[in-house]
């Protein structure tokens, strides 16, 4: 009788740790998923993907005080609001984009402006027929200048601060490529004289990669 009662509590805590460990089996036989294999969440539903546009212009100018009717031209990385805010992600609900530029604008006896600026674009309303999208923009930012009237010593380096305002619009056609036409007013106050520069601008761009 003893001897069958041990048998049988041995066998009932034999049948309950056996039930107990049934859980962890199961959670340890479950996948766990891998976080790094999963699509990344769209931010502020916004579209993905957007290339930039790399944009040549050829520009019309001068300074105010140091002639004008002179050309120029420059290249331009435009980073639209869907790509801009792979940079900094509230840029989309700003309706807001990023221009990486280079720019050269000739002055009278050989002389030039030259500066590499970043702006911030904000996008208004948007119109268009068909396939092609019609944006008009305002936008300012900073820019590492300088001025060289072409005499009195060799050019100087981008060591000057300027401000660059602009206003213009843009034309993105359904085979991809991009229109700008603009109007730029750069403020630059170098060694105490004012070079500051008017100029009308039309580039055109294509996505990057090709």
């Amino acid at each position: 009788m003893l001897r069958s009662g041990v048998c049988r509590l041995r066998a009932t805590v034999g049948l309950v740790v056996l039930i107990a460990l049934l859980p962890g089996a199961t959670a340890a036989a479950a996948p766990v998923a891998n976080r790094r294999l999963e699509s990344p969440a769209s931010r502020l539903g916004r579209p993905e993907g957007e290339a930039p546009f790399v944009c040549g212009h050829l520009a019309l100018g001068g300074a105010f005080e140091h002639g004008n009717g002179q050309p120029g031209y420059g290249l331009s990385v435009i980073f639209r609001p869907p790509a801009a805010a792979d940079f900094l992600d509230f840029l989309y609900g700003w309706n807001t984009g990023l221009v990486l530029q280079a720019d050269r604008l000739g002055l009278g006896d050989g002389g030039r402006v030259l500066s590499a600026d970043l702006l911030l674009r904000r996008y208004l309303a948007e119109r268009g027929t068909g396939g092609t999208s019609i944006l008009p923009f305002i936008g300012a930012g900073p820019g590492a200048s300088s001025a060289w009237p072409g005499t009195g010593g060799s050019a100087p380096g981008l060591k000057y601060w300027s401000l660059v305002l602009e206003g213009g619009q843009e034309w993105r056609y359904a085979r991809g490529h991009l229109l700008v036409v603009k109007g730029q007013l750069r403020i630059l106050r170098q060694d105490g004289r004012d070079w500051t520069t008017w100029s009308v601008l039309a580039g055109l761009g294509l996505p990057f990669p090709w």
